[in-house]
């Protein structure tokens, strides 16, 4: 009787350092997958106390309609790749699937451009010109350098 009153508290003990490495590594595992909240916005235009929160509410706007839409579209993509990894996928339902997707990246840009011209409109002629030029370094890669030859020039 002593013998299985030790067996059983070493068999309890045992689970419940299992059960408690497992739930560690649970929680970092869910840990990391926890949305970031969206950053703030910062400018260098030089805005305005009043520009600033008109600009501000026109980000805001677009970054929630955004995070929605790169939901969707991430889950098209998910359901591509889902059918091709089916031995018999259906290329048809590949392709209207594919159709679906670039429907949403398209109207993402649609939104992404709208957004821009609200903010466009808000702002003073050399602003402007300050964020055309930031828009310019980070989408198209253009810097400023005083040599010449770039990879654009």
């Amino acid at each position: 009787m002593n013998k299985n009153k030790i067996l059983t508290l070493l068999f309890t003990v045992s689970l419940a350092l299992n059960l408690s490495f497992l739930a560690v590594f649970a929680y970092k595992k869910i840990g990391q997958h926890r949305p970031v909240p969206p950053s703030e916005f910062k400018s260098d235009f030089g805005l305005k106390a009043d520009q600033e929160t008109r600009v501000h509410e026109i980000v805001r706007k677009f970054k929630i309609n955004s995070i929605l839409f790169k939901e969707d579209i991430l889950d098209k993509r998910v359901e591509i790749v889902e059918e091709l990894g089916n031995p018999l996928y259906d290329t048809e339902k590949i392709a209207k699937k594919t159709e679906e997707l670039n429907q949403l990246e398209n109207q993402l840009n649609r939104d992404f451009i709208a957004a821009l011209l609200k903010i466009n409109d808000i702002l003073e002629p050399d602003q402007r010109l300050n964020m055309i030029y930031n828009l310019s370094r980070n989408w198209f890669f253009f810097h400023q350098r005083p040599e010449k030859g770039g990879p654009h020039e």
